[in-house]
């Protein structure tokens, strides 16, 4: 049962953030950011939001930027959230697609060696 209420939390936290970062963030370099996933711990003090950027080149100074205005997201968090305590907004870069794309192409490798 807590599973599924840390799942539901989740899902909520990744949507307020996304809808954060395209309505009140006027900052271009965050709005470059897209929200992929969020990990919350069991006992909901950390959130962590995996983001990634169309151009992969600018990924560090986006990060970097966005995890300094991380007090504003923790703010519409406590705000919208049925949480005694607002958890600790941390962003990190969703390498998962990297990692599927490096998977695509050896298999399109073995594909042709064959």
């Amino acid at each position: 049962m807590n599973n599924i209420k840390i799942e539901r939390y989740e899902s909520l936290i990744a949507e307020l953030i996304s809808k954060t970062i395209t309505t009140e963030i006027y900052d271009p370099l965050i709005k470059l950011a897209t929200v992929h996933y969020v990990v919350l711990s069991k006992d909901k003090s950390i959130a962590k939001i995996y983001i990634s950027c169309y151009d992969k080149s600018m990924i560090n100074k986006v990060l970097k930027k966005i995890n300094s205005a991380s007090g504003f997201f923790r703010t519409i968090l406590s705000k919208n959230l049925n949480l005694r305590k607002a958890p600790i907004v941390v962003f990190l870069n969703d390498e998962s697609i990297d990692k599927i794309d490096e998977i695509n192409s050896l298999l399109e490798q073995i594909k042709k060696d064959k």
